[in-house]
């Protein structure tokens, strides 16, 4: 049971490893695509540029979920149907292939794959924490809300308001707890103005607060934030995240900024009813979940794009741009495929390899390929074995896989090995597969016995002596391959 826990934990371990590795490089690739789809999109409209930011966050998600597809079993699609006995396919030296799970090299440490995972949960439970309480902070503004009569002189404000936006069902509240206009709720969404907001805002204050956090209700920006917020989680501790979060904080506002502007209230009168609403509540703080018109952090940037008079980008044109900049993120999406880093986390048994003998013979990355027959066209490469100076030893068998188009893609299995013993020029290694298979029998665990017999000082023989899964199916009467073929080996420079 333990072997097995470990086991498990050594994978969960590289999966999170796998995901972190690649977050640190694909992350900052798409939010550079952004900030260049940013700066093209500068005189379009907020809500186009919204819209990139979006796609650009969703990039950030997707680029490291992506590349775990490597470190996950997969159906193989060179596999025989399932029909076709096996003997039938015992000449085929890919027959023996996978020799287990598909799982990339290379292999870390699990001490430093357990700290990385560690870290990683740790950052997840912070932020977690941090945006729990923001919320739960939100929902008692909420509770605590109470009703707001309107005066007679505003009504008309508040409806000219209601009818532009096209909001008419948003309840508009009071709260003793904050100072400035807010909104809350992802199912319901409620406007919580101050207790005594109307006893001395003017109709130009009502109608720009007012206008600016409909336009939050009708485009449901609180349950947009929040699930970003909640799908941020496994990738918060990346300081490029914060750019993304600002830029999506920013552009969100403005979009409403316009949405208040197009129908409401003129430009100028806009830019005074903010400063003016902005200097009754300087320094308070705030729900960080909560989305308000006097937004801090966005204000004095909303305020030059308020104020900005100089033409704005067609609608053509900057959907133009915009397509554009998907492209280019779907292009490093595809490189973020290919390119992607892939670790293995080994099992704190088998960081050093229990053995007796001399290794220093045997030091060094030996590789192999499969002979030529009628089966490959061309030799392939079948086997690295890499003999490490602290007694660790891996190897790294080669699976094929043949891709819509026809292409064959090489993919690797790690297997760290277990022990090993030194008798002349020969050493003999004993390997543990958790997860071993023919084509389409059941996985069973496997202990594997192999050779690699030196032939001169760069020269080398692999042979596989003896598997505990195929006897075992041998004892049951079932048809299996006979050994993989001897391999030679070369040791790489």
């Amino acid at each position: 049971m333990e072997t097995i826990m470990e086991t498990i934990m050594g994978r969960i371990d590289g999966l999170i490893l796998t995901f972190v590795l690649n977050a640190l490089w694909q992350i900052p690739a798409a939010v550079a695509a952004g900030l260049l789809g940013d700066r093209l999109l500068r005189r379009a409209s907020a809500s186009l540029r919204h819209v990139l930011w979006l796609a650009v966050f969703s990039a950030c998600l997707l680029f490291p979920a992506v590349s775990l597809r490597r470190a996950l079993p997969s159906p193989d699609p060179m596999a025989a149907p399932s029909h076709a006995p096996l003997a039938a396919r015992a000449g085929d030296v890919r027959g023996w292939l996978p020799f287990g799970e598909d799982r990339p090299a290379p292999v870390v440490p699990a001490g430093a794959a357990g700290v990385v995972a560690w870290l990683w949960g740790l950052s997840i439970l912070a932020h977690g924490a941090v945006l729990i309480h923001a919320w739960r902070r939100a929902c008692g503004l909420a509770r605590g809300a109470h009703p707001l009569a309107i005066p007679e002189g505003l009504a008309p404000a508040v409806s000219r308001c209601r009818s532009a936006l096209g909001v008419r069902d948003a309840e508009i509240l009071g709260s003793a707890e904050t100072a400035g206009p807010l909104t809350v709720g992802a199912l319901r969404p409620l406007i919580l103005l101050p207790s005594r907001f109307f006893d001395h805002a003017s109709p130009e204050e009502t109608v720009s607060a007012l206008g600016h956090e409909l336009a939050h209700v009708r485009r449901r920006d609180y349950a947009i934030n929040l699930l970003c917020e909640l799908l941020l989680l496994p990738i918060a501790l990346h300081p490029a995240v914060r750019v993304v979060r600002r830029r999506l904080a920013i552009t969100r506002e403005m979009a409403c900024d316009e949405a208040a502007l197009e129908s409401l209230v003129s430009h100028r009168v806009y830019a005074r009813s903010l400063l003016s609403l902005a200097a009754a509540v300087a320094g308070i703080p705030r729900p960080s979940t909560t989305l308000g018109v006097l937004d801090a952090q966005t204000l004095e940037v909303r305020m030059k794009r308020i104020l900005d008079n100089r033409p704005k980008m067609g609608a053509r044109r900057a959907r133009a741009a915009l397509g554009a900049v998907l492209l280019l993120l779907a292009g490093i999406g595809a490189a973020a495929a290919v390119f992607s880093v892939e670790a293995v986390a080994a099992s704190p048994s088998s960081n050093a390899s229990a053995g007796q003998g001399d290794l220093k013979p045997f030091v060094g990355t030996w590789s192999g390929d499969w002979a030529a027959d009628k089966h490959n066209a061309k030799k392939m490469r079948a086997l690295d074995v890499e003999v490490r100076p602290d007694g660790r030893i891996v190897e790294t068998w080669y699976k094929y896989q043949i891709t819509p188009d026809g292409a064959v893609n090489p993919r690797k299995m790690v297997h760290p090995v277990a022990g090993y013993t030194v008798a002349g020029n020969t050493l003999r290694l004993k390997v543990r597969v958790e997860s071993f298979a023919f084509r389409d029998e059941p996985a069973a665990p496997a202990d594997i016995e192999e050779s690699l017999e030196l032939r001169g000082a760069g020269d080398a023989v692999f042979r596989s002596l003896s598997n505990s899964y195929v006897e075992a199916a041998k004892k049951r009467g079932e048809p299996v391959p006979p050994p993989p073929p001897p391999i030679q080996m070369k040791r790489l420079p």
